[in-house]
């Protein structure tokens, strides 16, 4: 996946990732590297990275984890986008979920016009497009898709076997956003690359300057992309090609592997 599409709460960045990275680390290299201390917690003056971990025998190891998001603002429409999830999965329990066979259904929709109503109006386009189902049931009950104009283009649906795995639920709902073209990604990624670059080098300053108490640690930066994008071979390109202070030991890149991105696969690229 290469890019976390949805935002994770929470603070602590060893709950979030980090230990896994270390167990990952621990059984890549034959290591026992634990936590020892979470230092950007701790209270001195200068900023510290997220993590000082230990193992018998080998030298002390320091994190720090930096998330570059394109655009800016993808996380604060994402939210929008589950507000409007939440919204409908009311509508549908309430107009449609009796009417339905017991099954998984999914909700797909145009997020660029979605983000052009507030959340004050989310409750009424999904009852909306609730309403419009139940009026045309019979036809959807037939062709088990529906195509929606109004109040907002969407596509509502029954998932096909053929897109089930065993994690499926066996009812329940869905949603997503319209489907794009493999172009359209490649074209957002050529646009998103300059950025990620800029990004990259500004959070690389800031490692530097974190790592200087630290000189006799391995010092490993750890890079999570926050967006919607398909090459992985692009983001690995970008730090290849960005200019490393020396401090820098490693970089590592974070891979969320599973659709619910609990699954965090690291991938060393420097």
């Amino acid at each position: 996946m290469v890019s976390f599409h949805c935002f994770r709460d929470g603070k602590c960045e060893w709950n979030k990732g980090l230990k896994d990275f270390a167990n990952q680390f621990n059984e890549t290299y034959g290591k026992d590297y634990s936590l020892s201390k979470c230092l950007d917690i701790s209270k001195k003056e200068t900023k510290q990275p997220e993590v000082l971990l230990e193992a018998s025998g080998d030298q002390p190891m320091v994190i720090e984890c930096k998330q570059i998001v394109y655009p800016k603002d993808y996380y604060q429409k994402h939210r929008h986008f589950h507000d409007f999830f939440n919204s409908f999965q009311k509508a549908f329990k309430r107009d449609l979920r009796n009417s339905l066979p017991e099954d998984l259904y999914q909700i797909s929709i145009d997020e660029s016009i979605l983000y052009q109503n507030s959340k004050s109006k989310l409750d009424g386009l999904s009852r909306e497009i609730t309403l419009y189902i139940k009026n045309n049931l019979e036809d959807f009950l037939i062709s088990e898709i529906i195509f929606i104009d109004k109040p907002i283009p969407c596509c509502f649906r029954r998932i096909p076997d053929n897109e089930r795995d065993d994690t499926s639920d066996k009812s329940g709902l869905k949603l997503s956003g319209a489907w794009k073209d493999v172009g359209v990604y490649y074209k957002e990624m050529i646009e998103a690359e300059p950025v990620i670059a800029q990004e990259l080098a500004r959070h690389l300053a800031a490692t530097e300057k974190k790592f200087q108490e630290y000189t006799d640690c391995v010092k490993i930066l750890i890079v999570e992309i926050g967006g919607d994008f398909l090459f992985p071979e692009r983001i690995i390109e970008i730090i290849e090609n960005a200019t490393i202070p020396p401090i820098v030991d490693q970089i590592w890149l974070a891979d969320p592997e599973d659709e619910s991105e609990n699954i965090i696969t690291y991938h060393r690229v420097v």
